[in-house]
């Protein structure tokens, strides 16, 4: 793996990081105007977390699928899974030293926390795995007298 994949993977992991967590505003806000509307301010804020507890999970391991996918597909002769996992790192590195800057240790050393990154990382692998297997090619049998 090249020295620029490393600098990809980083910046994958801070883009899924980014459109995970406008993700989880939109889910709050869907929810602010669709779900729950009218209510004081104080109470879409103490639904955020439990709100972006469902959707950040689920949201981060479709785009890490998403995104290894294409870009396995795109460059062939990288590594894929190699490349998924060390974006998958990089993911977890600046979730859990955001959160241990935050202060949130105890966020950050829960059984939520471990889902979410083991779906991020099947998501990761999974679209690595996709992008390596070859669509099977319809054969014609052949037509005889």
């Amino acid at each position: 793996m090249k020295g620029l994949d490393a600098v990809k993977a980083v910046g994958l992991a801070v883009l899924i990081m980014a459109l995970n967590l406008g993700l989880a505003f939109a889910a709050v806000f869907v929810y602010a105007t669709l779900v729950a509307p009218g209510r004081p301010q104080a109470f879409y804020t103490a639904a955020a977390p439990a709100i972006a507890g469902w959707s950040a999970p689920f949201g981060g391991a479709l785009m890490f699928l998403a995104a290894t996918w294409l870009l396995a597909r795109r460059r062939p002769e990288r590594d894929g899974l190699r490349f998924a996992g060390m974006a998958w790192l990089s993911y977890v590195i600046i979730d859990v030293g955001s959160g241990a800057a935050s202060g949130s240790v105890q966020a950050i050393l829960s059984v939520q926390m471990a889902g979410s990154m083991g779906l991020a990382l099947l998501g990761a692998l999974g679209g690595a795995a996709l992008a390596k297997s070859k669509p099977k090619s319809k054969s014609h049998a052949p037509t005889g007298a």
